[in-house]
């Protein structure tokens, strides 16, 4: 659904008016008044104001410098009055520590989305427009009552026909209506704030939104959720530690997921985990394993991680549910985040800097020398102090200073932090013993490692190998038509023509060695892989890393020698 940034149809005006009203009574007149909306209040509103000022809104205002704000505990507030919306643009600004600052993040974590469930009745009509038949009709029996209900979605028990135990989750009725409005209405909003708040402008409230909107459009269309969770299921496949409900797809639909019940707990439910016997200190550290998996292996992860969406099963294993919000991080953004692990391990600030900033946003604005600074004084902390804090917690202060120096960080990155914490916050109630930065350590070492072994690189130059046999075998023509271009006069560069070719000599000879490289590196690598597929571990005898060691030699003289050749060799 396309949404278009400052356009607000007639239609929101009241759900608008409605808002102010809210806002008004939660404390924030004078942010209504900052953003040029009071004359959309209802005129005894008006006159209220008239009359007593803002006698009635100095309770909950705070002053930060010279700006009047909410206070964190009346935003959270205000946002629960505000609706099911605003309550999920809370939760997610809650993991954007990086915007709202630790405080106000830490408040809005606090944010619940509980809701009165929604009769049968409206329950079994939504089933019947999906599938065009009641629960009956599709269920061996459906329980008519919740066994849970949040502001989006409730979820019902029921079995198949052939007995399995599924849980339904059903879109409450007209939620799609109501969060399409107030996305209408956020966007109008987020630009009154650019334009009339201007130290709000640093944080992009439109692009905010959007981000919201877009995470929110997609959450509503339990198809995509369902997807998500069968990625998941694929990516822990080999992993007997990790369970993912299976999706039923023939009972799934856009307001309908229907998966695989799981009898578990939440892992902050330790009461019950001692009943059956869970060991807290391995479901810590499976934990772990899940998050390092997800964003170090797959680079798909779940974006929603408090502990409502992780259970401790009865048979010792971990649950993950709720698929509806995932992120990504591509091959070079976890090549750089496995970087700065690393740098945490050696204790290397300057390395960590170095590939946090690979990952950043900068501009002329940005105070990238302050930003340093801040790195500096926060990993000092970390690393040279008796009893350093645990890596979640530098990584987390580390992204948030991004915001005060102008520095912007992709949100992805910032959900990483938040799972990061999030994990390290579930292990620490699981097990208070728990040393994250020591159970982080293998894994980090051990991607290390899985980045040069054998069977990556070649699967890495098997994928690649063609993008680069072509640029190879094309370099050579770009470049003579290149010369060409100058020895035309058609590139302004004058230079002596000998002297030209004596560079295009050079380059063909790079070229040739180059094309050489790549082909002899190909041949033994595919040889040695077709050999190790066919069971071999050694040639005539020799073993295949003795055989590695030797033509590497070989190779590394040959090239050496031909190296030290001039062009004219």
């Amino acid at each position: 659904m396309a949404l278009r940034p400052y356009k607000m149809r007639l239609a929101d005006l009241n759900r608008l008016r409605k808002i102010l009203v809210i806002v008004v009574e939660s404390g924030g007149g004078m942010l209504i008044d900052r953003l040029r909306l009071r004359y959309l209040l209802p005129l005894r509103y008006r006159i209220a104001h008239l009359f007593k000022g803002r006698a009635i809104e100095e309770h909950p205002i705070q002053v930060e410098g010279a700006q009047p704000i909410l206070s964190p505990p009346a935003l959270r507030t205000l946002l629960e009055r505000l609706g099911p919306t605003f309550i999920k643009l809370g939760q997610i600004l809650s993991m954007r520590a990086d915007l709202v600052g630790e405080t106000l993040s830490q408040e809005l974590s606090k944010l619940q989305s509980h809701a009165p469930p929604f009769s049968y009745e409206e329950a079994r009509k939504i089933l019947r427009e999906e599938w065009g038949a009641s629960p009956e009709e599709r269920f061996k029996s459906f329980e008519e009552k919740p066994v849970a209900a949040a502001s989006l979605a409730q979820v019902h028990r029921a079995f198949l026909e052939d007995g399995t135990e599924v849980a339904v989750k059903i879109q409450r009725p007209g939620i799609q209506k109501i969060i399409t409005q107030d996305i209408h209405i956020l966007f109008f909003l987020a630009g009154l704030a650019e334009r009339f708040l201007p130290e709000l402008r640093l944080y992009r409230p439109t692009q905010v939104v959007k981000e919201f909107a877009d995470w929110t459009l997609r959450e509503l269309d339990f198809r995509a959720e369902g997807r998500n969770a069968e990625r998941f299921r694929y990516i822990f496949r080999d992993n007997p530690d990790i369970t993912i409900p299976k999706v039923f797809w023939d009972r799934t639909t856009e307001r309908v997921l229907t998966a695989s019940f799981s009898h578990g707990v939440k892992v902050t439910d330790l009461d019950r985990i001692e009943t059956f016997g869970g060991d807290r200190k391995r479901l810590a550290a499976i934990g772990v394993s899940a998050f390092f998996q997800q964003f170090f292996v797959a680079g798909f992860f779940h974006a929603d991680p408090h502990p409502g969406n992780f259970f401790a099963m009865p048979d010792g294993r971990l649950c993950l549910h709720d698929f509806g919000m995932v992120g990504y991080l591509d091959e070079a953004s976890r090549r750089e985040l496995l970087s700065c692990l690393i740098s945490f391990v050696n204790k290397d600030i300057e390395g960590f800097t170095r590939h946090l900033l690979h990952l950043a946003t900068i501009d002329e604005e940005s105070d990238l020398p302050g930003f340093q600074r801040d790195i500096a004084g926060i990993l000092s902390e970390f690393f040279f102090t008796e009893h350093p804090p645990s890596v979640t917690w530098a990584f987390f202060r580390v992204i948030n200073r991004g915001a005060r120096s102008g520095i912007r960080f992709p949100a992805d990155l910032a959900l990483f932090g938040k799972a990061l914490a999030t994990t390290e916050g579930m292990g620490t109630k699981l097990y208070p013993e728990f040393d994250f930065n020591k159970e982080l350590e293998p894994y980090v070492m051990g991607a290390l490692k899985d980045q040069f072994s054998p069977t990556k690189m070649f699967q890495k130059l098997q994928a690649d190998l063609l993008d680069h046999v072509g640029f190879l075998a094309s370099l050579p023509e770009e470049i003579r038509h290149a010369l060409a271009k100058i020895e035309k006069g058609e590139i302004g560069v004058k230079i002596d023509t000998q002297e030209i070719q004596g560079m295009k000599r050079e380059f063909d000879r790079q070229n040739d060695l180059r094309i050489l490289g790549m082909v002899l590196t190909a041949v033994v690598l595919a040889t040695f892989g077709l050999l190790h597929l066919e069971g071999k571990e050694s040639l005539w005898g020799i073993p295949f890393s003795t055989l590695g060691i030797v033509i590497s030699a070989i190779l590394l003289i040959s090239f050496l020698t031909r190296l030290r050749k001039g062009p004219d060799a």
